[in-house]
């Protein structure tokens, strides 16, 4: 059906050999009739270094069927090393121009990315204080700057509002917090919204009075004065804020040394032993009073609470911890700023490898219209001189100086057989103006050859000292479990005793 493929002819052979010299890559020229393009031709070809010379013959007739790699232009070599000399400079400015553009658009991508940390360094910053303020509270007028590097006190106020809509000593509560970063120690001390104050306006107030008075300001004007320091910080929370904390750190572990259950403090009853809080029960806690310790043991509770938060805080490090900080103003009012509390938080921990002390203001409620307490002064200035010094403030003075004799209960019992030994010495007693509980003879029919002056609690050895040096003679020793009595001191006269006339 179909004829056989043509092959070329001759003709059109020649005119494809023609096509492909005219394309090869070397010096040639065009075939040409003219007498000036001849002499073109062999000018070209003369210009050329060939292999043979056959192919230098062909090449001026206009033949060049191949250039070999030895085939060179006709620029000499010096001109060639210029040339490529320019373009290697060219290349290297090029690049050099490239890696410039490279490192001006990572410098400004690191700009950015700079600049943008700082601006959420100084949002997070900036929001954090805003929220932590304490408002239009008139604290600064009452806040002393502290030293650098020196120990400071700061005064934090709660506002617990009891299960009762009832505002006083059950819904308020005050700790004057001594904190030396340096030495790593903490003392807290609790002060009773109840104490009898004298306010601002001249007349006697329970302390929890001095806000709806003078404002934070009076509060803390008070509690300096209490104290004789001078205070730097002021934080302030109320029963909302107290839980909405304890549920941010996830609860907090305290041990109950007895049950809790007190109507005033809420509907809820906390067993004794070993719990963690919800904030919910954080807020029963820290309103109980009705415990046989007294204001003493509500203030031990409130001193652990405290202790615990800040311990379960301060187990967040980096950015967790700064999340803490910054979530700190939902809860709280304080002249903190965020960096101050970051850097409190570095300072002390860990927590549990600090030094805490806590104390109790010492005193006593009067009964009355309003339940007021009432501070043991001289106690309170020994405990006040440790608190100040970053010592214990409740260690015991194991010597007679600065004992309140009033402040001592003494029984006194007769073991020398002498009739009327027993309500003598009673009456020197307590003409010197210790509170003599009873006088009476012993009862196990033993007659004792030295006058023995007994204490159990270590917290009367001083007390003992105080009436050994009173009664004129006698021991002192601690009874221990071989003793029994309900004062602060037990006298039992011995054939030594001789009374002072």
């Amino acid at each position: 059906m179909f004829g056989k493929k043509k092959g070329f002819t001759a003709s059109q052979s020649k005119r494809m050999s023609a096509r492909m010299q005219s394309s090869t890559v070397g010096s040639h020229v065009a075939r040409s009739t003219s007498a000036s393009h001849a002499r073109r031709k062999a000018q070209n070809a003369a210009s050329v270094e060939f292999s043979n010379a056959r192919r230098a013959g062909r090449a001026t007739q206009g033949y060049v069927n191949h250039v070999g790699t030895s085939a060179r232009s006709g620029e000499s070599e010096r001109d060639y090393a210029r040339r490529a000399a320019r373009q290697g400079y060219v290349q290297e400015m090029q690049s050099r121009a490239r890696r410039r553009r490279v490192a001006f658009f990572a410098g400004v991508a690191a700009l950015v990315v700079v600049v943008a940390v700082a601006v959420g360094v100084f949002t997070y910053f900036n929001s954090s204080d805003s929220k932590l303020s304490l408002g239009s509270s008139n604290a600064a007028d009452a806040l002393v700057k502290a030293e650098s590097g020196q120990p400071y006190y700061v005064l934090c106020a709660a506002e617990l509002e009891g299960a009762a809509a009832a505002h006083g000593a059950q819904t308020d509560a005050y700790l004057l917090v001594r904190i030396d970063e340096a030495a790593r120690v903490v003392s807290f001390a609790s002060i009773p919204a109840n104490l009898d104050v004298r306010l601002s306006d001249g007349e006697f107030h329970p302390l929890y009075d001095a806000r709806s008075i003078g404002g934070d300001a009076e509060l803390i004007k008070q509690v300096a004065n209490l104290a004789e320091v001078d205070v730097a910080h002021f934080a302030a929370t109320d029963a909302a804020g107290l839980a909405g904390m304890v549920d941010a750190v996830g609860g907090v572990d305290v041990t109950l040394a007895e049950e809790i259950d007190d109507p005033r403090a809420g509907s809820t009853v906390l067993p004794a032993g070993s719990r963690t809080l919800s904030g919910a029960e954080a807020l029963v806690f820290l309103r109980a009073t009705n415990f046989a310790g007294g204001f003493e043991t509500a203030s031990d509770n409130r001193v652990a609470f405290t202790v615990a938060l800040a311990a379960r805080a301060l187990s967040s490090v980096g950015l967790d911890f700064a999340a803490l900080v910054g979530d700190a103003g939902n809860y709280l009012g304080c002249d903190f700023t965020a960096s101050d509390l970051i850097a409190l938080g570095d300072a002390l921990r860990p927590l549990d490898q600090a030094t805490v002390y806590s104390c109790a203001l010492p005193g006593y409620e009067s009964e009355g219209d309003v339940t007021l307490f009432e501070c043991y002064d001289d106690e309170w200035s020994d405990m006040l001189a440790r608190f100040k010094a970053g010592e214990d403030p409740t260690a015991v003075d194991s010597s007679a100086a600065g004992v309140s004799p009033s402040e001592v209960s003494v029984e006194v019992r007769n073991g020398a057989g002498a009739d009327g030994a027993a309500t003598r010495l009673g009456e020197m007693l307590a003409s010197a103006g210790f509170e003599v509980a009873g006088v009476g003879n012993v009862d196990d029919a033993t007659t004792y050859p030295e006058t023995l002056v007994i204490w159990k609690d270590e917290a009367n050895e001083g007390a003992a000292k105080a009436v050994q040096k009173a009664t004129s003679g006698g021991r002192v020793i601690n009874g221990g479990d071989f003793y029994t009595f309900d004062t602060d001191v037990l006298v039992i006269i011995g054939k030594d005793w001789m009374p002072v006339s």
